[in-house]
C-alpha cells in the first residue's frame, strides 16, 4: 500500500510536468504487486512440502489484485495483470511440481494440467476485469457528457433566464408544469428612458443598460429573486418562483431598498449618467409555467398579482414616489424604521375595486 501511494505520487508529479510516458510505472507498479502472493507461495513451499502452498487461500490473492486493478480504469492494465498472474502461477507450479518431493504425491496432487488451469483463470479474470473497466469508463463518459451538456445548457440559458427557472426546466426533464403558488411580484421602470436614448448611439444605450441593469440584477440574486423578463428599460423580477422562501415579500422588499440606496450612491458619484426608477411588489396567487407553441415557450408568470404590481410601478410617476408596494406585501413585511406614506382607495387600470397602496420612497 505504502509503494502504491508513493507511486501514484511520483505518477502524478511526473503528469504535471508532461511526463506522460513514465505511465509505465503503473505498469512495473502491477508487476511487483503480482509478484508478492508469488514470492509468499514460493517461500512458503520451504515449510509445506511439495504443491501443498499452491492449494492453500494465498493464491486467491491474484484474484483480489486482479480486481483492485479495475480501479486504474486501464482495461490493458487488467489484462497485463491477469497475464502475468497466470504466467507466474504456471511457472510456479511446474517449479514446485519438478520438485522431488512431489514424486511421492497422489496422481491428483500431481496433475498439472489442474496448476494450469487456475493459471488459465487468472489469465480469464484479468479481461473479465478489462470488460468490466470499459463498462465503467463508458458510463462515466456519458455522465461527464450529460454533465457538460447540462453546464452548457446552464450557461447558454442562464444568460437569458434565471438559473433556478434553467434547473427546473432541467430537473423536469425539459418542461415546466404550470402550478399555483404565492409570490411576491417586482415590476422596475427606468424613468425618461426615451429621452436619454433618443440621441445615443445603439453602443452606448446598451452599455447604459449593461451598467445600470448589472448591479440591480445582482442585489435581486442575492435576495433570492429571479428577474423572468427585462423590456428594454424595465423588468419584472420575482420572488417565490420557481422556489419559495420563508419571507419572500420581506426579501423583495429588502432588495428594492438596496437597489434605491446603491442607484443613489452611483448616482453621486457619477459612476452611471444621473438616473431615477421606479418600483412596484405585490403578492399573491399566480400561476407559472412554460407558455408558447411546441417549438418557442417561454417561463411565464400570470395572475391579477403580476398586474397590479405592474400597475403599482406605473403609479409611481402619478406620486412622484419610487418605491410603492400593496398592502399585501405590506402586511407581510418590517420597515425597520421607514415610515411609508398610505394612499387610500387607488384606482388602478383595469380593476373595478380601489387598492390600498403604501409609498416607501
Amino acid at each position: 500500500m505504502l509503494r502504491t501511494i508513493i507511486l501514484n505520487k511520483v505518477i502524478k508529479l511526473w503528469a504535471k510536468f508532461g511526463y506522460s510516458r513514465f505511465n509505465f510505472l503503473r505498469y512495473v507498479n502491477i508487476f511487483l504487486e503480482i509478484s508478492i502472493p508469488t514470492i509468499v507461495l514460493y517461500l512458503y513451499s520451504f515449510f509445506i512440502p511439495s504443491v501443498y502452498p499452491l492449494l492453500t487461500p494465498i493464491s486467491s490473492i491474484y484474484f483480489i489484485i486482479i480486481l483492485l486493478s479495475t480501479l486504474e480504469l486501464d482495461a490493458h492494465l487488467n489484462i497485463f495483470s491477469g497475464l502475468v498472474a497466470a504466467i507466474e502461477f504456471t511457472v510456479l507450479s511446474l517449479t514446485l511440481l519438478n520438485n522431488s518431493e512431489a514424486k511421492n504425491l497422489s496422481p491428483v496432487l500431481s496433475f498439472f494440467p489442474m496448476y494450469f488451469g487456475k493459471a488459465v483463470l487468472f489469465g480469464l479474470g484479468g479481461f473479465i476485469a478489462a470488460m468490466i473497466t470499459n463498462q465503467v469508463k463508458k458510463i462515466l463518459n456519458r455522465y461527464l457528457e450529460a454533465r457538460e451538456e447540462r453546464n452548457k445548457i446552464e450557461h447558454i440559458f442562464g444568460q437569458m433566464v434565471s438559473k433556478e427557472i434553467v434547473e427546473d426546466i432541467l430537473n423536469n426533464q425539459n418542461e415546466i408544469f404550470s402550478k399555483i403558488r404565492f409570490a411576491c411580484i417586482m415590476f422596475l421602470d427606468i424613468r425618461n428612458f426615451s429621452i436619454y436614448a433618443q440621441d445615443k448611439s445603439p453602443e452606448e444605450i446598451i452599455s447604459y443598460q449593461n451598467n445600470v441593469f448589472s448591479f440591480i440584477i445582482e442585489i435581486i440574486n442575492r435576495h433570492k429573486g429571479i428577474v423572468n423578463q427585462i423590456m428594454g428599460d424595465g423588468f419584472m423580477a420575482i420572488f417565490g418562483a420557481p422556489i419559495q422562501h420563508e419571507n419572500d415579500c420581506q426579501l423583495a422588499l429588502n432588495a428594492a431598498i438596496e437597489i434605491h440606496k446603491t442607484l443613489k450612491a452611483k448616482n453621486e458619484s457619477g459612476e452611471i449618467p444621473e438616473t431615477k426608477i421606479g418600483i412596484g411588489l405585490n403578492a399573491g396567487e399566480i400561476v407559472t409555467g412554460n407558455v408558447g407553441a411546441e417549438n418557442r415557450k417561454q417561463y411565464s408568470v400570470t395572475g391579477r398579482a403580476v398586474i397590479v404590481a405592474a400597475r403599482l410601478e406605473q403609479l409611481n410617476k402619478e406620486f412622484n414616489s419610487e418605491l410603492l408596494i400593496s398592502k399585501e406585501v405590506f402586511q407581510r413585511v418590517t420597515l425597520d424604521g421607514l415610515k411609508p406614506l398610505k394612499h387610500f382607495q387607488v384606482m388602478i387600470k383595469g380593476h373595478s375595486e380601489p387598492i390600498e397602496v403604501y409609498q416607501i420612497i
